[in-house]
């Protein structure tokens, strides 16, 4: 639960530092809270750290786009301190440490998650966005025909 709770508190953090409107904060924190608790549980689950960062990905992907058409703001500007809980800074720390102190089994092991966390952060982006852009089109079809 502690490891949630500095999500939340950082992602706040990084909101105020990327200068989201106080009206928005609340929006970028609960996204913040929503990826790291899909993340933790998933991987609490057994889950690997692809699949829980995939999936977390893609759901503050939904929930950012949804968001931004409620409350008429860019869904960029939800998303991106909304992913502040996924990235991979402590393996991508360790991955280099050990690199420079010729641990290569460590190395193998922290490069290995640091490129499966990137993979799903870019992949759960990317599916949800092929996802809203064919419900788009699909909708301007619907409305044209």
């Amino acid at each position: 639960m502690l490891e949630i709770t500095t999500c939340i508190i950082g992602t706040f953090g990084f909101s105020v530092l990327l200068k989201v409107s106080k009206q928005k904060l609340i929006f970028t924190t609960l996204g913040g809270a929503l990826s790291a608790v899909i993340s933790y549980f998933l991987a609490q689950s057994g889950k690997g750290i692809f699949t829980s960062t995939f999936f977390a990905m893609a759901a503050i992907c939904i929930y950012s786009e949804l968001l931004a058409r409620i409350i008429k703001t860019p869904a960029n500007v939800i998303l991106l301190p909304s992913t502040i809980p996924l990235l991979p800074g402590g393996s991508l720390y360790y991955t280099l440490s050990c690199l420079i102190h010729s641990d290569k089994e460590k190395f193998a092991h922290y490069a290995k998650e640091t490129i499966l966390t990137g993979a799903g952060i870019a992949l759960g982006a990317i599916l949800v966005s092929i996802l809203i852009t064919f419900i788009i089109k699909l909708k301007q079809k619907l409305k044209s025909a």
